[in-house]
Formats: C-alpha cells, sequence, structure tokens
C-alpha cells in the first residue's frame, strides 16, 4: 500500500522530546517531576477511545467538589444580611436627632423653659439608650457574619492551595500526554510504507489515538489556563473579604464610639444652650416686668393725683345746672303768661255767650 506524498510529509516528522525544559517551565513543572510523568504516561499505554476519553478527569475533580461545598456555605444571603443590618444600624443612627424636644409646658413666663429642659434631656437619653441598645444587637449579629467570613478567609487559602495542585496536576498530564503523543507519532510514522493487514490496522489506531489524545491535551491546556485565572480571582475575592472585615472592624472600634461620643458632646451643648436660653428668658421677663410694673405706676400715680386736685362739682357742671334752672323758670313763667291770656280771652267769649243766650231768650215770640 502506498502514502499519499501530503500524509507522508505531514506525519515524517523526526520525535522530539516534548518535554524540554521550556515546556516544563510552560507548564509550571520541572525535571523533578519526571517521575510522576512517566507514572501518568504509563496510563496512555493503553490507546483505547474509552481510555484516552476520559484522560485526566481526576485532575481537577478535587476543585469541582471544594468549590462546590464553598458555594453551599457562601451564600448571596450571608452577604445581603451584613450589608441589611449595617444598612439598619445607619438608619437607625440617623433617626437618633437630638432636637427633637418635648412639648412645652402652659406654665406661665419660664415653667414652660424648665419644663422643656428637664424634659428634652430625659427623653433624649431615653431613644439614645433604645437607639444603642439596637445598635449593639445588630452591631453583634454583624459581628457573627464577620466571623464566617473571617473563617471563609482561610476556606480561600484552602481553595488557591488546591486549585495550585490541580494545576500542578493538569500540567503532569499534559506533559504525560504530549509525550505520549510523541510516542504514538515515532511509532506512526515508522510503520509508514508498510504493506500489512495488521499494520494498517494499527496505523488507524494511532491516527484515532493521536487525534483524540490531542484534542484531550487541548481540553487540558484550556482547563489549565483557567486554574490560572482563577487563582487571582481567588486571591481579590479572598483581598474583599478582608477589606469588608477590616471595614466591619472600623465601623465598630471608631464609628460607633465616634457616634457615642458625639451624642454626648451634642447633648451637654444641647443642655448648655437650654440653660443659656433659659436664662435669657428670666432675665427678659424680669426686665418685662419692671417695665410693666414702671409703667403701671406712672399711669396710678398721674390718675390718682387728676383725682385729688379735682373738685368734687365741676364749673361746667355748675353752669349747665344754671342754665337749665335759668330756662325752666322761664318756660315756667312763659307758660303762665300764655294761660293768663287764654283765661282772659275765654271769660270775653264766655260773656259774649252769655249776652247773646239773654237776648234770644227774651226777644218775643211774635214777629
Amino acid at each position: 500500500m502506498t502514502q499519499d506524498p501530503q500524509d507522508t510529509q505531514a506525519l515524517s516528522v523526526t520525535p522530539v522530546d516534548a518535554l524540554d525544559d521550556a515546556a516544563l517551565q510552560a507548564l509550571g513543572l520541572g525535571r523533578d517531576d519526571l517521575p510522576k510523568i512517566d507514572a501518568i504516561g504509563r496510563g496512555l499505554e493503553d490507546i483505547r477511545p474509552g481510555n484516552l476519553q476520559v484522560f485526566g478527569r481526576d485532575a481537577a475533580a478535587k476543585t469541582a467538589a471544594f468549590s462546590s461545598q464553598l458555594l453551599d456555605q457562601v451564600r448571596n444571603r450571608d452577604l445581603d444580611a451584613s450589608g441589611d443590618k449595617l444598612g439598619e444600624v445607619v438608619r437607625i443612627a440617623r433617626s437618633l436627632k437630638l432636637d427633637g424636644l418635648a412639648e412645652r409646658s402652659k406654665v406661665p413666663v419660664i415653667g414652660g423653659l424648665i419644663d422643656k429642659l428637664r424634659a428634652s434631656k430625659g427623653e433624649l437619653v431615653q431613644k439614645f439608650s433604645d437607639t444603642n441598645r439596637q445598635i449593639e444587637q445588630l452591631m453583634g449579629d454583624v459581628g457573627s457574619q464577620q466571623t464566617l467570613m473571617a473563617q471563609r478567609v482561610g476556606e480561600f487559602d484552602r481553595m488557591h492551595d488546591i486549585v495550585r495542585e490541580e494545576r500542578h496536576a493538569l500540567g503532569l498530564h499534559i506533559a504525560a500526554g504530549k509525550r505520549r503523543i510523541s510516542e504514538l507519532r515515532s511509532e506512526q510514522q515508522a510503520t509508514l510504507g508498510q504493506d500489512d493487514p495488521q499494520v494498517r490496522i494499527r496505523q488507524g489506531e494511532l491516527d484515532n489515538a493521536i487525534r483524540l489524545l490531542d484534542k484531550r491535551i487541548g481540553d487540558l491546556v484550556v482547563m489549565q489556563h483557567a486554574a490560572d485565572q482563577s487563582l487571582p480571582m481567588i486571591r481579590l475575592i479572598q483581598a474583599n473579604a478582608i477589606l469588608l472585615i477590616e471595614k466591619f472592624n472600623t465601623v465598630r472600634d471608631i464609628t460607633i464610639p465616634s457616634w457615642k461620643r458625639q451624642f454626648a458632646i451634642q447633648l451637654s451643648l444641647s443642655e448648655q444652650k437650654s440653660a443659656v436660653a433659659l436664662s435669657n428668658a428670666i432675665d427678659d421677663a424680669t426686665n418685662d416686668l419692671m417695665r410693666r410694673n414702671a409703667d403701671l405706676l406712672r399711669q396710678t400715680t398721674v390718675d390718682t393725683a387728676k383725682a385729688n386736685q379735682r373738685a368734687v362739682i365741676d364749673v361746667a357742671t355748675l353752669r349747665h345746672v344754671h342754665e337749665q334752672l335759668i330756662a325752666t323758670v322761664e318756660e315756667v313763667r312763659s307758660i303762665h303768661r300764655d294761660g293768663m291770656q287764654q283765661r282772659q280771652q275765654a271769660e270775653v267769649e264766655l260773656a259774649r255767650l252769655r249776652e247773646d243766650v239773654q237776648q234770644r231768650l227774651a226777644a218775643p215770640t211774635a214777629g
């Protein structure tokens, strides 16, 4: 049987050492790993497809198992719970307003200010106590979450070590596979030009094994590259977890105590402000009372002096009485005069009527 010249040219390659120092270094290996590579390579003596197809499968099994276990433990709700609780701490702290004072008392002048000062202080202290108790409880819950996160920082170290072991194991399998491919190609090249049925069958087996093994090694190379990418990713996630832990420690050791100190300072300043307001209110009330008393004294004294200097009966009153008396006398006299005139006229009229009656009575009946 004759070979195609192109196929002969493609397969007529001189077998080379697939495991030189550069190749080993690219796979993260060294000369010390050659015995392990030899041991793995012995597993490739069987070139049946079923054996080649699963080559290197166990190399990533440990990482996959640990990753699943870690994924079961590290859930998004854990981080969400920590974030929610820290957000609740901020919300509660912001709700603590030191300007929320009690309602004013209806006691006149300064009584309301005194009641306001006492009630506001007690109310703020009680409100801070309740808020502080809630914050302490929430911080305790967050502390538990941070403890779990600290444990997972160690688990990320374990994962990093496992991925490195996986990368090394993949490198061993890739090296063993490449060397086995080199051996198979050398054997394939040695049988070129032989027209023997058994040789042709062997050549088919070699060609199929080279193809399957080359594909499998390509997959292992991709897996090793993914492992290379996973290593810095694990460190970044671990660093983020450490930053979150440090942030929590900062909130617990610096932020919360600072809130408490600022509350104490502001409470003291609020008391001083209320005391100053009370003092000013007392001074204002005193000055206002003195001014109102002075105004009242002046008005009362002036009114008293005026009343003391006033006559019992005013001249105007006497003049009015005089004028009314004169008018009354004159009006009575006028009425008397008119009455006398009316009576005189009545007498004259009565005399005329009487004379007329008498004349008519004395007149004869016959004409």
